[in-house]
C-alpha cells in the first residue's frame, strides 16, 4: 500500500482504493493566508456559522505583509479582524512564507494530514505527512465543519539513486521533475520520493522541500518523501526529539504504485527553466548567456536557510554589477535569524544585496522586486508564467541559489560551475 493511502486511510478508519469513491477526511492542520482566507469571510458569514476547529487553523500572514497598496491593507486588515474574531491563535502572523513557518512547526511531523487554502501546502509532504492544497469551496467547507472530502490519489513511486554532484541542488531535481512530467503531467497522483543515493551526500531537507513544493506545479495531489534518517535528523534538531516508531517503509512491487520513476542523480548538471513555463528545462550552459537585469533569492520553493548559504558561498568577497538588481528574501524569520548568526545576510550585502522582510515578496507580482517590460530575472521561485513578477513583457528563469548567485555575479545566466 502506498504511504499516501495508509495515512489517509488511517484517518478515514477504512480503506478505500485510489481514485474511487469520495471520502471525508478530518485535517490535524488547516493552512491559511490573506490572499486567499479573505475571499472566504463574507461567504463563511451569510451561511451562518463559524470556523468549527479554531485550534487547527495554522493561518499566516505573507502575501500583502507589509502591504504596498491601501487596496491590499485593507484585505490584510479584514483577514487579521477575522483571524480574531473566530479565535485562531495569531502567533504565526508576520513570521514568513506559512510554507516555511509550517514546516517549523513541531505539529508538522509523519503521518500528519494538512490540507491548505494554497497549492503549494504539498512543500509539508518532505517530512512524510499528506499535505495538499484545497480549492475555495472545500476550504470554506473545512472551516465550517472541520473536514473536507477527497478521492485518494493514485500514487507513483520516484526513487533517486547515485551519487549527488557538489553543484547541483533540490532545485535542479525539482526542475528535472518538471522537465519529465511537463505542466500537469502527474494528473493528480501523489509522487511519493524514496532517497537511494549514495551514503555521504543524501538529499538534504531544503531539497525534499523544494521538490514536494513543486510536485503541484506538474500537476499531482501531492508529493512526501518516505521518512528515513534525514526526516528524523531534521526532526530531532527541530523538535528535540523525533518518534521513529511506525512503519514507514515502502515496497517496489506494491501494486498501489501505477508507475515507476528511477533517475541516477549523478547524470545531472545545473539546470534552468526558460521564460513562459516551469517546464521548458535546459541546462544552464545552454541558456545563451542572456543579460539579466534582477536575480531574486527567495520563495517557498527557494528561500531557505540552505539557499541563502549557498548563494553566500558564490557571492562571497564578490560584487554583482551596479545595475543589477540583487533581491534576496529569507523565507522566514527564523532563517534571517539564522542567517544573521552564521554572518550570511552580511555577505550577501556586502555583494551587493538588498535584503527584504520575509514574506511572499516579488514572487508572485506582489511587492518589492516587480520586474518592468523587457526585463530579465532569474529567480528561485516556483513560476515563471508571463506576468508571474509584474510586466508580461518581462522574462523570468528559475534556478538554483548558485545558479542565481553567480548569473548576478556576471549579469547574465550562467552555469554556476563555469
Amino acid at each position: 500500500m502506498s504511504l499516501t493511502r495508509r495515512i489517509l486511510d488511517a484517518r478515514a478508519g477504512d480503506a478505500v482504493l485510489p481514485g474511487s469513491a469520495y471520502r471525508w477526511v478530518e485535517p490535524d492542520l488547516v493552512l491559511g493566508h490573506e490572499a486567499t482566507i479573505a475571499l472566504l469571510i463574507d461567504r463563511l458569514a451569510r451561511s451562518g456559522r463559524r470556523v468549527r476547529f479554531p485550534e487547527r487553523c495554522f493561518f499566516a500572514a505573507d502575501h500583502f505583509t507589509p502591504p504596498a497598496s491601501a487596496e491590499r491593507a485593507g484585505i490584510l486588515k479584514r483577514y487579521l479582524d477575522f483571524v480574531e474574531d473566530q479565535g485562531i491563535a495569531t502567533r504565526h502572523l508576520f513570521k514568513g512564507i506559512s510554507h516555511q513557518i509550517l514546516v517549523e512547526d513541531p505539529r508538522c511531523l509523519p503521518g500528519a494530514v494538512i490540507a491548505g487554502a494554497d497549492s503549494h501546502t504539498t512543500t509539508a509532504g518532505a517530512v512524510g505527512a499528506f499535505a495538499a492544497g484545497f480549492g475555495s469551496t472545500d476550504i470554506l467547507c473545512l472551516l465550517a465543519t472541520g473536514r473536507v472530502a477527497m478521492t485518494v490519489p493514485a500514487a507513483l513511486r520516484y526513487r533517486f539513486y547515485g551519487a549527488l554532484p557538489e553543484w547541483v541542488s533540490g532545485k535542479d531535481l525539482a526542475l528535472e521533475m518538471m522537465r519529465h512530467f511537463g505542466e500537469g503531467g502527474a494528473g493528480y497522483r501523489s509522487i511519493e520520493f524514496v532517497d537511494d543515493t549514495a551514503p555521504g551526500r543524501p538529499i538534504d531537507m531544503a531539497s525534499r522541500f523544494t521538490l514536494c513544493n513543486m510536485a503541484v506545479d506538474c500537476g499531482a495531489k501531492n508529493g512526501l518523501f518516505v521518512p528515513d534518517e534525514v526526516t528524523w535528523r531534521y526532526l530531532e534538531g527541530r523538535d528535540g526529539k523525533a518518534d521513529r516508531s511506525g512503519d514507514w517503509h515502502t515496497r517496489a512491487d506494491d501494486p498501489d504504485y501505477v508507475e515507476h520513476i528511477d533517475l541516477d542523480v549523478a547524470a545531472l548538471v545545473p539546470l534552468v527553466a526558460r521564460p513562459g513555463s516551469p517546464s521548458d528545462v535546459i541546462p544552464a550552459a545552454d541558456a545563451d548567456g542572456e543579460r539579466v537585469h534582477q536575480v531574486f533569492i527567495g520563495s517557498c520553493a527557494g528561500g531557505r536557510l540552505e539557499d541563502l548559504r549557498d548563494a553566500a558561498a558564490v557571492l562571497k568577497g564578490r560584487q554583482v554589477p551596479g545595475t543589477l538588481r540583487l533581491v534576496v528574501t529569507p523565507a522566514s524569520q527564523k532563517v534571517y535569524i539564522d542567517a544573521m548568526r552564521e554572518g550570511i545576510i552580511e555577505t550577501l550585502i556586502a555583494a551587493g544585496a538588498m535584503v527584504t522582510a520575509s514574506a511572499c515578496g516579488a514572487c508572485g507580482g506582489i511587492d518589492k522586486g516587480l520586474l518592468g517590460a523587457g526585463e530579465v530575472c532569474v529567480s528561485t521561485s516556483n513560476r515563471n508564467f508571463r506576468g508571474r513578477m509584474g510586466s508580461e513583457d518581462a522574462r523570468i528563469y528559475l534556478a538554483s541559489a548558485r545558479t542565481a548567485a553567480a548569473s548576478a555575479l556576471a549579469g547574465r545566466v550562467v552555469d554556476p560551475r563555469d
